[in-house]
Order: C-alpha cells, then structure tokens, then sequence
C-alpha cells in the first residue's frame, strides 16, 4: 500500500485550508493510496501506463478541490505538490 505526503509548498497550502478542506483531501488522499493512485478516478481516455507518474485530480462534494501529486512506485509514496481549494 502507498503512502502519501506533501511536499512543501503543498503543505503550505494545506495550512490555509478550513479544517473541512483540510477533513476532505485527506480522505481523498486516504482512498487514493488504498488502490494503485495511478489508477485511482482514471478516466477511459488517459493513457494506461502514463511516462510521468502525474495525476490531477478533482475532490470534495462538488469537486471544489484540485490535488496534483507525484507517484513514485519504488517508494511506494504519493507526494503531493498543489493543492487548489474554491470551497469555504
């Protein structure tokens, strides 16, 4: 099972969010790393195996998140490196 982190501006970010933001992308990060996280949402037109291990993806209720994080197999780790919020 991977595990997830944030790199430093991202953890910055995190800081700033409402501690709902804040409940919301960690779960999101949580399911993420249960399953492979490049696979975790993929979409049928992305490609299956991908030449950086980059992932952009929506979270929250209504999709008022954004997570850009780096997958990176050989530590099993998930690194997060922007996070967008529009939620309260």
């Amino acid at each position: 099972m991977y595990r997830w982190d944030f790199d430093g501006p991202a953890r910055r970010e995190f800081a700033t969010l409402s501690p709902d933001g804040q409940a919301t992308l960690t779960a999101f990060m949580n399911a993420a790393v249960m399953v492979d996280p490049i696979e975790y949402q993929h979409h049928s037109g992305e490609p299956a195996d991908p030449p950086v291990l980059l992932r952009t993806l929506y979270f929250g209720q209504h999709h008022e998140g954004l997570a850009i994080f780096l997958v990176y197999p050989p530590d099993d780790l998930v690194r997060v490196v922007k996070i967008q919020w529009l939620g309260g």
